[in-house]
């Protein structure tokens, strides 16, 4: 992986550190001394919050969109 920025290099630790925290969890919650199998466990968590973040936002998204559908409703009836 290439670094192109300051920023992304402060991601790319935080998210060695969290990657390194939840493999030291699930070593000790799980005695999985594999380091495959961790890493495996680590991307199924990940992809499972990717996916419940996405829904999140998803819900977000509509919500705004219902409200700002009502707002132009109401600006429409209030220019007519």
């Amino acid at each position: 992986m290439t670094v192109e920025s300051a920023e992304e290099e402060e991601r790319v630790r935080k998210a060695e550190t969290v990657i390194r925290e939840r493999m030291t969890s699930y070593e000790s919650r799980y005695g999985i001394r594999d380091v495959r199998d961790l890493l495996s466990m680590c991307v199924l968590q990940f992809a499972t919050e990717a996916i419940e973040g996405n829904e999140h936002s998803q819900g977000v998204d509509d919500r705004i969109a219902d409200r700002l559908k009502l707002l132009e409703q109401s600006l429409d009836a209030a220019l007519v």
